[in-house]
């Protein structure tokens, strides 16, 4: 649903104009909220790829500290 569609809605039903505003704001933090875990969502994928390739190179050895700090990073936002 976009904020848009929110907004109809919650008018559609009545809901007086400071509801709709603090409903606006939420939607917002949580689509600020959502691009915060894509980005490292994104950098994980990149770092798990990263130790598959070493793990595949048996002269390279195999660094997770990046992985896992990405790792825990994203347990913090749940």
């Amino acid at each position: 649903m976009t904020k848009d569609e929110m907004t109809t809605l919650l008018r559609s039903v009545s809901c007086d104009e400071n509801t709709i505003t603090a409903m606006s704001n939420a939607y917002e933090l949580g689509f600020e909220q959502g691009a915060e875990v894509g980005d490292i969502m994104r950098e994980l994928v990149l770092e798990a790829e990263s130790i598959v390739n070493q793990v595949d190179d048996t002269k390279a050895p195999i660094k997770t500290f990046t992985f896992w700090g990405l790792f825990e990073q994203l347990r913090g936002m749940q």
